[in-house]
């Protein structure tokens, strides 16, 4: 079932309920363990400007409620104790660098104890947003939700620091390994050219947002992975030339749909249909998890082509993000 056909049941289903039934049907479910507590994947884009700007984020998100053991009041896994030395830190100490590594620390030991470490990821992303790192910040509460789908306190933190991200521009910071339209070395005229027109294909999907509108969705998506695939097949001519050509294709190919997953996680809109949004989270959660898994075929092609150099070291950097993503996914 795609996205269109589950949209497309649940405007039927609004339109026999009344108003307030639709509406309470949508509170309930995003209360419940298995709807409210997930991010989710798409919505309705808007195209944004050339410059990049900071995001209006003006505090760390607060990811910590909830996190005591019981009545005891107190933290209980030794992972949980980290994050709340890190979450201390952050808010008492004041040392900002002296939390960011606590909370790195702490995701890191994922395996230990996921849902501390998505607690992290979220402060993380809170700090990265701080800092004016869109891209590096959804990524990471992307992260969160992949370790911990069904924790309320992970969906609302991230939930409220993703709508704020989604309404700053994407600028070329954002964009993953070498800056847009950085020329390769030791190509033909023709090969040059076919990359600046493949690099701006790029900016043009990279600049496409996303916004939780309902009588946008179905459109919205398509017209983001329209435009990855269109970007994606003009890099896809020029792999096939070879050497360094090809790894710095093959990695922008990889972070097209490695950035298409991460960008497509945002909350539904609360008027849908709980069990519409319910079967809409699963479709959509499939579609990211296959171009998670087409970036990391594109960044492993890279690297098996064995050309060192700037377009190399971010494959090696890209393919863990997307792996780890996976590996989350995969819970």
């Amino acid at each position: 079932m795609t996205a269109d056909d589950v949209l497309t049941t649940g405007r039927r289903r609004l339109a026999i309920n009344k108003v307030g039934e639709a509406m309470a049907s949508a509170s309930v479910a995003r209360k419940g363990p298995g709807a409210g507590a997930a991010l989710v994947l798409l919505l309705a884009c808007t195209a944004c400007g050339d410059d990049p700007t900071l995001p209006v984020v003006t505090d760390v998100i607060d990811a910590s409620p909830a996190m005591t053991n019981g009545d005891a009041g107190v933290p209980g896994t030794p992972v949980a104790r980290m994050y709340w030395q890190a979450y201390l830190e952050a808010q008492l100490g004041g040392d900002v660098e002296v939390a960011r590594r606590g909370f790195e620390e702490v995701l890191a030991l994922a395996a230990d104890d996921p849902v501390a470490a998505a607690r992290a990821a979220v402060e993380l992303a809170g700090l990265e947003a701080l800092a004016g790192n869109r891209r590096r910040a959804l990524e990471l509460l992307a992260r969160a939700q992949s370790l911990a789908p069904d924790d309320p306190t992970v969906a609302d933190a991230a939930g409220s620091l993703s709508a704020r991200l989604a309404a700053t521009p994407a600028g070329q910071s954002d964009v993953r390994g070498p800056a847009p339209r950085t020329a390769l070395p030791g190509v033909t005229p023709a090969v040059a050219a076919a990359w600046r027109s493949a690099e701006q294909l790029l900016v043009t999907a990279h600049r496409i947002r996303m916004k939780p509108v309902l009588e946008a969705l179905s459109g919205s998506v398509r017209s983001k992975e329209n435009a990855t695939e269109s970007a994606a097949r003009a890099y896809r001519e020029i792999a096939e030339v070879g050497g360094v050509a090809a790894v710095a294709a093959e990695f922008r190919i990889g972070t097209l749909y490695h950035d298409l997953a991460v960008e497509l996680v945002f909350d539904l809109p609360p008027e849908l249909d709980a069990s519409v949004a319910n079967r809409l989270r699963r479709t959509l959660r499939a579609s990211a998890v296959a171009y998670l898994r087409r970036a990391v075929a594109a960044y492993e092609r890279a690297l098996a082509i064995g050309v060192t150099g700037p377009w190399r070291v971010a494959s090696e950097a890209s393919v863990r993000a997307a792996k780890e993503l996976l590996a989350g996914a995969a819970r």
